[in-house]
């Protein structure tokens, strides 16, 4: 009930904001039997900037291949959730995903450079980055049995909280809601939160419990999960850049033609860099929407604060990230 009633808020965001399901369409020659057929699985509804993305993807690749190539898209987790896709691509079960890319730090550490605080300076320098991010760990994916195609932009994590967050000071000794990722649990205590691991489809009755205070999340999903009917304040803050590995089978991708091959991965860095279109336009419209219902917006403009508040999971993660920082410029 849950999904299907965020399912419907995210579509309704995404018309507000000119974005629509367009992607969903056939390829131009879906009635020709496809030589190599790929599933992609990803984890959000239908309707969801990312799942459009997707479409147009399989999309474009079927028509570059002349239908030699179909992707079927599969959204809202129905392949089974992040964890799951990673597990199914190094099975041969699942052919592609786009997933956190905190998830896949059990195979490709180095990976775990994306979730440091502030290791972007901006949404475009993130995009940037993408080219550099690939280069440096497209040979550590493929050891793990994944062929990487890239990083694409999901949007920034912002502080969504029952109380006022605007310096470091602010969140002392409160319970803050974070992913289970070790990363994050450090951060937030560096700056004397008292982190609490919750799954994501626990978070709502968890403020509303008062069993956290606050957490982090993206734009578009303080509006489609109603999280500003009990967290009234969005401190936009931009710590986090969401971003999605691009995975592939290696061994379904080793067994096609260098044309398809260079064909998919043409389309999908046109893709990566249409997602933060889609996602801008999505959270700006679902970011007025909670305002209308009440919601108060903070926007840190001094961040130095929060960065030398930080600068100790830097410090921490150095060993086990050598070559962070040279891998963002």
């Amino acid at each position: 009930m849950q999904q299907a009633s965020s399912t419907r808020w995210i579509v309704a965001v995404l018309a507000m904001a000119g974005v629509t399901a367009a992607g969903t369409l056939l390829p131009a020659n879906a009635n020709a039997a496809a030589k190599y057929v790929g599933r992609m699985s990803i984890e959000v509804p239908e309707g969801h900037p990312k799942q459009v993305a997707m479409e147009k993807f399989a999309k474009l690749v079927s028509e570059r291949t002349n239908g030699d190539v179909e992707i079927k898209v599969f959204p809202a987790s129905q392949l089974g959730g992040e964890l799951e896709t990673a597990e199914g691509i190094r099975l041969g079960s699942i052919q592609f995903g786009a997933v956190t890319s905190s998830v896949l730090a059990n195979w490709v550490p180095d990976v775990q450079v994306l979730d440091l605080p502030f290791i972007f300076r901006s949404e475009e320098h993130a995009i940037k980055a993408n080219a550099l991010l690939k280069s440096k760990l497209g040979t550590k994916f493929e050891a793990q049995g994944f062929h990487l195609l890239g990083f694409s932009v999901n949007g920034a994590r912002e502080l969504i909280s029952t109380f006022p967050i605007e310096k470091p000071e602010d969140v002392k000794g409160k319970k803050m809601r974070v992913i289970q990722s070790p990363i994050h649990i450090d951060m937030w205590k560096a700056v004397g939160a008292n982190p609490v691991p919750i799954p994501a489809p626990e978070i709502y009755t968890s403020l509303q419990n008062k069993v956290v205070d606050y957490f982090d999340n993206t734009t578009i999903n303080y509006y489609a999960f109603r999280f500003y009917e009990v967290a009234k304040n969005f401190t936009k803050l931009d710590h986090i850049f969401a971003m999605a590995t691009w995975i592939v089978d290696a061994k379904w991708w080793a067994r096609l033609p260098k044309a398809h091959q260079e064909a998919i991965e043409k389309s999908a860095a046109e893709i990566q860099l249409l997602i933060p279109e889609l996602q801008g336009k999505a959270d700006d419209a679902a970011l007025a929407k909670t305002v209308e219902q009440g919601a108060k917006v903070i926007i840190v403009k001094d961040k130095a604060p929060w960065q030398k508040a930080l600068a100790p999971v830097w410090e921490q993660y150095s060993v086990k990230i050598p070559d962070g920082k040279e891998m963002i410029t």
